[in-house]
């Protein structure tokens, strides 16, 4: 029975490591539609490489909601900084989350995935989101891409 006790320990440990790494999966990209009322914006990497500052117009009602997707990276080093809003009273960011790239057989090493936010409108008026692009740490590359929304809330 003793030289059982360590295999049987070890096995029991074993087990519940492995359960415990299978509920920590990567989330999937999330649904892009927020209902009737939200607006949704999606850029990839083909649409930055073509051009590297974007401006969007964008309408909401309140309540409404714009949903933006953009191409990320971040094995490269580059990554997507906190969104700057101009008027926190019109509109405020709901949430921001990465989207890792669906698995694929193969895999692809360093497939680049999605920086996803959700911006939820208060009141009417108007106010500028702005995002970039690039290396956060001091002597790296700053706006290699950035996203400017001009939002109007009616």
């Amino acid at each position: 029975m003793k030289k059982a006790l360590p295999f049987i320990l070890i096995s029991v440990l074993l087990l519940t490591l492995a359960v415990g790494c299978k509920a920590q999966e990567t989330p999937s990209m999330p649904p892009l539609t927020g209902g009737p009322e939200a607006v949704t914006i999606e850029i990839s990497y083909d649409d930055f490489t073509t051009q590297n500052n974007i401006t969007r117009d964008v309408e909401l009602v309140v309540p409404g909601s714009v949903i933006v997707s953009l191409f990320s990276n971040p094995t490269t080093g580059y990554s997507w900084s906190e969104a700057e809003i101009s008027s926190p009273a019109v509109i405020e960011q709901d949430s921001h989350n990465y989207v890792a790239p669906p698995e694929s057989t193969p895999p692809v090493a360093g497939a680049g995935g999605k920086d996803v936010w959700v911006f939820d409108s208060l009141t009417p008026g108007t106010a500028t989101v702005k995002m970039s692009y690039g290396q956060p740490w001091e002597g790296g590359a700053k706006d290699a891409w950035t996203l400017t929304l001009n939002v109007t809330v009616k």
